[in-house]
């Protein structure tokens, strides 16, 4: 009797020794594949490819303007202060604010070109953080040399982007939701009024077709339509129209330029199809390019090119405000006042 107790209890022992075991097995396959889910929790989707519907329908709003130069240490503060004003009535408020080009008036020297700069941030940041700001350069910031470009680099240093090497930080692109956001450099020390073919090889690198909307950002528009015809990027056509085909050709694009002070909107399409030596150039697409020149500088409203012109120029201070939503863009231009001077709206086109 005493051996058969001794042989159940063993028994028992060892059962309950064999289910202990299976169970730490258990839990630790259970473990190892939650850790193995961990990452997906933790990835930032804000500046990757769009692959859900939660980012293909995510709202983005943005603000553009240009043109800001002045007396008052290179700046036009007055009517700065006057438009940041009325950018913080608005509701909701932008998540981006693009400023492409001739944001401080011709610097004399490197050290003229930085002071203008800190003191045009030192203003802007009365109303916002820096890292929402997303600057450009234009033709008045290296009007006497390659200083005014370098010091744009060594000033805006906050924001972050994939840049282009050899551009001191003005040529740089990212991506928000379903959309990518691109700078380039319309006047390059040695290039004024040109966006070169390095920056035209960069750009087709970049352009990702898994992305609804591209946008794009550039101091001299490509067809001006008052006081800078012929002293834009239309100067050289080719070139001009090299650009144009490579935005032609990409989702959903759309175009804001500074320059001509005042706000004007046409659309480019086949209407500008053209021969350029010996190149033909066609364009599928109806794309606005929209100049919203006017945050400070004096004021032009000169109009001599009126071909796919949607909103004549308006000489007026005033900033662009755009929303995106899903596959739509719709802007609304509000001027230093507050009253709306042009609303418009595009579906995206693939």
């Amino acid at each position: 009797m005493s051996t058969f107790k001794n042989v159940y209890w063993f028994n028992t022992l060892l059962i309950l020794v064999l289910i202990l075991s299976a169970c730490s097995k258990i839990k630790s396959s259970n473990v190892q594949n939650s850790t193995i889910g961990l990452p997906t929790k933790t990835v930032d989707k804000s500046h990757s490819s769009p692959s859900s519907a939660v980012e293909k329908s995510q709202k983005i709003r943005f603000i553009t303007m240009a043109d800001s130069r002045g007396d008052n240490n290179g700046i036009s503060e007055t009517a700065i202060r006057g438009i940041m004003s009325q950018i913080k009535k608005i509701s909701p408020q932008p998540q981006f604010i693009f400023l492409p080009g001739d944001l401080i008036n011709s610097p004399k020297s490197s050290k003229d070109a930085e002071n203008y700069y800190k003191y045009f941030k030192k203003t802007i940041t009365d109303y916002y953080n820096i890292d929402i700001f997303y600057p450009g350069l234009g033709n008045h910031e290296v009007s006497n040399g390659i200083n005014g470009e370098i010091a744009f680099k060594s000033v805006f240093n906050e924001f972050k982007a994939t840049f282009l090497n050899g551009y001191n930080n003005t040529v740089y692109c990212f991506s928000k939701g379903n959309s990518k956001f691109f700078m380039l450099n319309s006047d390059h020390f040695g290039q004024v009024g040109v966006i070169d073919d390095t920056q035209l090889d960069w750009l087709r690198k970049n352009i990702d077709p898994n992305y609804i909307h591209n946008l794009y950002f550039f101091h001299e528009p490509a067809f001006p339509t008052g006081p800078h015809l012929s002293s834009s990027l239309d100067i050289n056509p080719n070139q001009r129209n090299k650009l144009w085909s490579v935005i032609d050709q990409s989702n959903g694009p759309m175009v804001f330029c500074g320059h001509e002070h005042l706000y004007t909107r046409r659309h480019i399409n086949s209407v500008f199809n053209t021969t350029t030596n010996g190149i033909e150039y066609k364009y599928t697409k109806n794309i606005f390019q929209i100049t919203a020149g006017s945050f400070g500088v004096s004021l032009n409203g000169e109009y001599k090119d009126k071909q796919n012109v949607d909103v004549a120029p308006i000489a007026q201070y005033h900033f662009l405000v755009v929303d995106i939503d899903g596959d739509k863009i719709s802007g609304t231009a509000i001027n230093i006042d507050g009253k709306v001077i042009d609303k418009f709206e595009q579906t995206s086109q693939p």
